[in-house]
């Protein structure tokens, strides 16, 4: 068994093995053992990098949003190209409590969804509506399990994007 301190890198972790990770009590004698807790590894280290990670994909945006416009119902983090604003990226069917965070592309787009009656922010963008992402600006939507997503962005510059309305093809 290795020990590890809590504020040093993934890299220090084994591939496989057993690891006991522990932080130093505060205000504590010097005699007083380390908080911890015990993990066992069963995957690479790079795996469980990933886990921590999230699932990142990439995706581009097209015409009518399907093929590389689809973004995956497994998606986390969303990196979008786009060779311009008017091109579409959809949602996936989803269940509560999905989050997904998409970085704006360059040129910005359209965001719509793969369900007909879905919403964002509380307008129907399956079928009728679209969302404009603003170039730069990171957005995060969480799906609230019935048939909307809330959306809110944050500009390059950290600062809140005005709330997206959806608005008609």
């Amino acid at each position: 068994m290795r020990r590890i301190r809590t504020d040093n890198t993934l890299a220090a972790i084994p591939a496989i093995g057993h690891v006991e990770v522990f932080q130093p009590r505060k205000n504590a004698s010097k005699n007083a053992a380390p908080q911890g807790m015990a993990l066992s590894l069963l995957a690479p280290a790079a795996d469980l990098a990933s886990a921590i990670a999230g699932n990142s994909v990439a995706v581009t945006a097209t015409a009518d949003g399907l093929t590389t416009g689809l973004i995956p119902a497994t998606a986390e983090h969303v990196s979008v190209t786009s060779a311009g604003a008017t091109l579409q990226l959809s949602l996936p069917a989803a269940v509560a409590g999905k989050r997904i965070r998409i970085t704006g592309p360059t040129n910005g787009c359209e965001l719509i969804s793969a369900v007909a009656g879905d919403k964002v922010n509380n307008v129907v963008v399956g079928a009728t509506n679209e969302a404009a992402l603003v170039a730069g600006t990171l957005y995060t939507l969480e799906y609230d399990g019935v048939d909307n997503w809330i959306m809110s962005g944050l500009t390059a510059l950290g600062a809140v994007e005005t709330p997206v309305i959806p608005n008609s093809l």
